[in-house]
C-alpha cells in the first residue's frame, strides 16, 4: 500500500511537470485504480490528479 502511494505522488509531480491537460486521463487512472485497490485510496489519486489538470 505504501508502495502505491508512493507511486501515486511520483505519477502525479509527472503529470505536473509534462503540464497534463486533459482531466480526462484522471478518469481513466480511477478506473484503472478501482480494479485493484480500494475505493479510498482511488479517491485520493484522484483529487490529487484534478488538482494538477486543471493548472
Amino acid at each position: 500500500m505504501m508502495m502505491f502511494m508512493v507511486a501515486a505522488g511520483v505519477l502525479a509531480s509527472i503529470n505536473v511537470a509534462i503540464g497534463q491537460t486533459s482531466c480526462k486521463v484522471c478518469a481513466d487512472q480511477q478506473k484503472a485504480c478501482m480494479k485493484n485497490y480500494a475505493g479510498p485510496t482511488c479517491k485520493s489519486e484522484y483529487q490529487m490528479c484534478m488538482k494538477s489538470c486543471k493548472k
